[in-house]
């Protein structure tokens, strides 16, 4: 068989398997580095029987070749089905302005909080992280201390001794 059967042979395989590696099985894996291998196998062949020229043109269409192929399955329907085309979306956090309304306010822990959890302060149900992964038990009484990082921060409510 001619070599530029077995060039063009190893390119295409090798093509098929990078695209396969960068679509279907992400990460740099044995199916990747045996792709970049048979495309690399494909240039030399073509470089050694038909010259540098060959050679060159091999490699930019091996890589022209490897890029229609990703590009044009990203595009596919099967492609479309496999990527995250959607955006989540969602009202942002108030927290930030509610931050002076909430500071100092007492409410009970709903469950454990270790270091985070449920509590009910004013009738509303928050996520909470309690100060310094202190662990609170559910029922106790908390106060708020400060909002930092979109994080309603708590600590354990001291009972007075009376005298």
């Amino acid at each position: 068989m001619d070599p530029v059967v077995y060039a063009l042979l190893f390119l295409t395989l090798g093509i098929l398997l990078v695209a396969i590696e960068i679509v279907l099985i992400p990460g740099v894996g044995l199916v990747g580095l045996l792709g970049f291998a048979l495309m690399t196998y494909g240039v030399y062949l073509s470089w050694a029987n038909y010259g540098p020229m060959w050679g060159i043109i091999s490699l930019l269409g091996g890589g022209i070749g490897a890029a229609i192929t990703v590009f044009g399955f990203m595009r596919s329907p099967l492609g479309k089905r496999l990527v995250l085309s959607n955006q989540q979306v969602g009202e942002p956090s108030d927290l930030p302005e509610r931050a002076n309304e909430l500071v100092g306010n007492q409410g009970m822990a709903l469950t454990d909080l270790r270091p985070s959890g449920m509590v009910q302060i004013q009738g509303e149900r928050l996520d909470v992280v309690a100060l310094d992964g202190e662990y609170i038990e559910k029922g106790t009484t908390v106060e708020v201390v400060r909002i930092a990082q979109n994080s309603v921060i708590v600590t354990r409510l001291e009972e007075k001794e009376s005298v």
